[in-house]
């Protein structure tokens, strides 16, 4: 059987500050025009070296981001806060009540992030999984769901690519996650601090609802 591993990069965010289309004053509407939408696919011989690609082309896009903001990254929980300028068009309508809310927002599919994809032969479709992103929050002070997802991801991918023998070496990153939840793992390695993670949020079970 040949199964088939490469990377995807899809971004989709605002080009510009758009309007308020909840402004009674305000004429224009957000048009197609104003979003910036890309899929770039990286494959090699190696899907390590893909992996390393699509990693590189993330961090470009960012680059391109903090530019039109005038700063430089800091750290990945930082651009998490930062370029929510490109993914939240302010244009959301919160709903519910006290300890319940929740908002109805066009803006859930913005993000800018990194797949593994697994073609099998015996599947109808390839499988994504999300490896890492950022993506668009409805609460900056709430956890990122998107942060355990990826981890969820991350988890998926080091276990495809034990069960297909390719070899890790310097690649590989232990992690104990005993202390939101999990137990000790193995991932391949992302420039997202899982340590510090486990740091900041100990006491909290991410992994109750997996």
């Amino acid at each position: 059987m040949n199964t088939n591993i490469y990377y995807q990069v899809e971004t989709k965010y605002w080009r510009r500050d758009v309007p308020d289309v909840h402004d009674e004053f305000q004429d224009a509407i957000p048009t197609f025009f104003d979003v910036a939408e890309t899929n770039t696919i990286f494959k090699n011989g190696s899907p390590l070296a893909a992996r390393a690609a699509a990693f590189n082309h993330y961090f470009s896009v960012l680059e391109v981001l903090y530019q039109g903001l005038g700063k430089e990254q800091t750290s990945d929980a930082q651009a998490r806060i930062d370029l929510q300028r490109y993914l939240d068009s302010g244009n959301a309508i919160e709903l519910g009540g006290k300890g319940a809310r929740f908002k109805s927002s066009p803006d859930h599919d913005k993000g800018i992030e990194i797949y593994m994809v697994i073609e099998n032969p015996l599947e109808k479709a390839p499988e994504k999984i999300l490896i890492h992103g950022i993506r668009y929050l409805e609460y900056g002070d709430r956890f990122d769901a998107g942060i355990q997802e990826s981890l969820e991801g991350l988890l998926k991918e080091y276990s495809y690519y034990e069960q297909y023998g390719y070899a890790l070496n310097e690649n590989r990153e232990d992690l104990n996650l005993e202390a939101i939840g999990g137990e000790k793992v193995s991932i391949i390695k992302t420039p997202f601090n899982w340590m510090q993670l486990t740091i900041d949020y100990i006491g909290l079970d991410l992994f109750e609802v997996w």
